[in-house]
């Protein structure tokens, strides 16, 4: 499994969990004319997960790009210096 595959199925997942946690939200307050807790619960929950994931994966991303940068930086600074 490519890490593009794994990035495309958790942020498919996210968004699926966010939509069926606004669904079941929506369907409750116009079937009983109140959210439940339950359902507030599971909309909470969804959107954590959905938080996470896209949070983590901004992580990351940042933090390997900074790591990136710095060798990239450190490697042009050797090729740079004068052998002695």
């Amino acid at each position: 499994m490519t890490a593009d595959t794994k990035d495309k199925i958790q942020y498919a997942t996210a968004v699926v969990m966010l939509l069926s946690g606004m669904t079941l939200s929506v369907c409750s307050f116009f079937i009983k004319g109140d959210v439940v807790e339950g359902v507030l619960w599971y909309a909470g929950q969804t959107m954590v997960y959905a938080g996470s994931i896209f949070g983590v994966a901004m992580l990351i991303r940042t933090k390997s790009g900074e790591l990136r940068n710095y060798i990239d930086q450190r490697l042009s600074e050797r090729h740079r210096e004068p052998d002695e």
